[in-house]
């Protein structure tokens, strides 16, 4: 049915339905058009109330919505406009919106466009797998978050915006070549006239990444007549091997790009000249990007010859590549970090509860196993959260000075029972190591995660190397910022990585490992923290030969204090003292009353900033705020703080967060408790607040 669906949608739409290669147009003078104002939002549903709703909840967005009331209706609108963003209904009469985005990936000017799945029926994963392999980016279920659906197109138009710049700007790239290209013939018809000027000429080209060619018509495609020194040196073969095997430049052209590029320099005669980008193979086996561009020269009026240009864009397909890679990973990032936050949230109640009633249930049998059970998977969550909150860079830290090898020195000791026996641990640090600005758990927890995919790496045993080092700024890496660094790395003789797994193995939930084997949230883990820290992560690894993760984290001149942990007291008693709590998620107030009233604390309860700042004006025997960061009514918790503390400054005060990343501390260390916390958490955290008694 699926596919007489899709036989009928085309026969409809007959030859509309053919590509195009439009680009954005440039004028003589080199200057693009500018990019319109509104991006185009189109939504496809055969209801109209859901198209009203829809089109409502995108209002804030400022961009042109546009409706279409089935999916032939979408398809010829796309065949006359763009658009940045598709909502498209999945069950429809006629074209159904699987049938409908089939058809869209089909085109080539519409196979990039995002589509976001909008069902209130199809609810199983058959049909959200079936919507993404027919290219979705997301499925959401009606009735829809107004919230969620608006932060999603917004990033999704973020990304067009992004990616349009990038095609003006590859255009105006294309029109100079074009000219380029123009004024280098004009030159060689007048070549006894400017031949002072086409040596100079030559010279600048010479130390060009470029290689020139001609040919003629009913010849095949041969190589290039004239190649750069800078060019010949990048591909490893000299120029001279091109004049004696022609076919030479042709056979290296990447196989899976061999036909297509022969397919287009066969066209040239009938479309008067070729564009078009392709790998070609150099002699140590790698590859490099070239932009070729072909130009058809007539003579009396008929095709005579052609002449053409290899232009190496390596650097710019790499720089590209990065920055889609980066704008990728930051939308991901504040998806993921919205979710945790709001997760953080919930967990704080589900996990204060369970751990009260664990505690009161206990001895009691099945009711406690069953408690203990929850409570365990809970806690479970909470560390996926945390996780995916490392991964956002939105995190609660707390930073100190770090010496990295001797957290590198203290974690061998275990991880030999950790690894296993097959697994051989060498550990290299530097004399005279500098010390880091980093969070010590983070650290160890970073390190810890690298050498579990170290020796689920290495699945016959092998050797693990842990290295710390003084990375100078006269010793850098190329990716490094300015800066004094001390590297980090862990390396392994494992499996190691092909460049596809290597190009996403920081991306959230992406993972070779089989099912139950792995979050696939380890290393994106590590690179959140880094990235937070200011640092910088690096993986190099080689199929067959191992991988070698580096981390770079920023010198700092401070000195790691050292923690006298014997003999501390772990007992508090809250009678006779009084905390003033402030939270505006009533289930979390609640679960945090108890536990403090648990402690015998006696609790003032607020639900906003304001009337906290009331209580603190009215009760003097209030000895510490608690409080929530982040809060509406327009003070979060931040402020909160540093009005009482200007009106009281002795008050301690002790700050709660699911991140905070949007707000500024007002001072360096604030104390903060990371949601969701269990009593134990809040107790170690009050003592450290709350000055100790004198016992009686």
């Amino acid at each position: 049915m699926a596919a007489a669906r899709l036989n009928k949608g085309m026969q409809a739409l007959g030859p509309q339905l053919a590509d195009t290669d439009e680009v954005p147009a440039v004028d003589a003078t080199g200057t693009l058009p500018a990019l319109p104002m509104r991006a185009t939002i189109l939504i496809v549903d055969d209801e109209p109330n859901n198209r009203f709703a829809l089109a409502q909840v995108l209002t804030e967005l400022e961009e042109t919505v546009v409706e279409a009331a089935s999916g032939e209706d979408a398809l010829r609108f796309l065949l006359r406009e763009e658009c940045a963003v598709i909502l498209l209904d999945a069950n429809m009469p006629g074209l159904d919106g699987y049938t409908t985005a089939e058809l869209i990936r089909r085109r080539e000017r519409s196979r990039h466009i995002p589509i976001i799945f909008v069902s209130a029926i199809d609810r199983d994963d058959e049909h959200i797998a079936r919507a993404y392999s027919m290219g979705a980016v997301d499925y959401v279920f009606k009735p829809v978050d107004p919230v969620i659906l608006r932060s999603k197109v917004a990033v999704l138009v973020d990304l067009y915006r992004k990616s349009a710049e990038v095609e003006r700007k590859a255009a105006l790239e294309r029109f100079l070549q074009e000219e380029n290209l123009r004024i280098r013939q004009e030159k060689l018809e007048a070549e006894r006239q400017l031949r002072q000027v086409e040596e100079r000429q030559a010279a600048i080209v010479r130390s060009l990444p470029i290689a020139l060619y001609s040919a003629a018509i009913d010849s095949k495609f041969a190589g290039p007549r004239f190649i750069s020194d800078v060019l010949a040196d990048s591909i490893g073969f000299s120029p001279n091997l091109f004049v004696d095997y022609p076919q030479l430049w042709a056979d290296n052209i990447h196989p899976d790009d061999r036909d297509r590029v022969l397919n287009e320099v066969a066209l040239i005669p009938t479309l008067g000249g070729m564009s078009t980008e392709y790998r070609w193979v150099c002699a140590d086996g790698s590859h490099r990007w070239f932009l070729d561009r072909a130009v058809l020269i007539r003579q009396d009026g008929r095709p005579f010859e052609i002449f053409g240009s290899c232009l190496d864009i390596t650097d710019r397909r790499s720089v590209e590549q990065q920055l889609i890679q980066s704008q990728k990973m930051e939308a991901v990032g504040q998806l993921t970090g919205g979710i945790a936050h709001d997760f953080n949230k919930m967990l704080t109640v589900v996990i204060g509860n369970l751990d009260s009633l664990a505690r009161a249930l206990k001895g009691t049998g099945r009711n406690f196993d069953r408690a203990q059970m929850a409570l365990t998977g809970a806690l479970s969550c909470a560390e996926l959260t945390r996780r995916m909150l490392a991964f956002a860079r939105r995190q609660p830290l707390q930073p100190s000075a770090v010496n990295l090898g001797e957290v590198s020195r203290n974690i061998t000791k275990l991880l030999g029972r950790t690894l296993g026996e097959r697994i051989q641990i060498d550990v290299l640090v530097q004399d005279e190591l500098w010390n880091v600005l980093a969070d010590p758990a983070q650290v160890e927890s970073s390190l810890i995660n690298l050498a579990v995919n170290a020796r689920d790496a290495m699945h016959e045993g092998g050797t693990l190397t842990i290295e710390t080092r003084n990375v100078g700024r006269n010793e850098r890496d190329a990716d490094l910022p300015e800066g004094e660094f001390v590297l980090l790395s862990v390396t392994d003789t494992g499996a190691g990585m092909t460049p596809d797994v290597l190009e996403r193995a920081l991306e959230p939930f992406f993972t070779t490992k089989r099912m139950g084997h792995g979050t696939g949230l380890g290393l994106s883990m590590v690179y959140g923290f880094v990235k937070q820290s200011g640092g910088h992560v690096k993986i190099i690894s080689t199929p067959g030969r191992g991988t070698s993760v580096r981390i770079y984290l920023p010198r700092t001149d401070a000195v790691p204090s050292v923690a006298a942990m014997l003999g501390e007291d772990l007992s508090l008693s809250g009678q006779d003292r009084t905390i003033l709590l402030v939270e505006d998620d009533a289930g979390v107030r609640a679960v945090t009353a108890a536990m403090l009233k648990e402690l015998q604390f006696n609790v003032i309860e607020a639900d906003n900033g304001a009337r906290a700042l009331d209580i603190v004006d009215r009760e003097s025997t209030i000895d510490l705020l608690f409080t929530d960061i982040v809060m509406p009514g327009g003070m979060n918790g931040f402020e909160l703080g540093r009005l009482a503390r200007e009106r009281r400054p002795q008050l301690p005060v002790l700050y709660a967060t699911g991140y905070s990343a949007s707000y500024a501390a007002p001072e360096k260390g604030a104390d903060m408790l990371a949601k969701p916390y269990r009593e134990a958490d809040l107790r170690s955290k009050l003592r450290g607040l709350l000055p100790v008694r004198a016992r009686a």
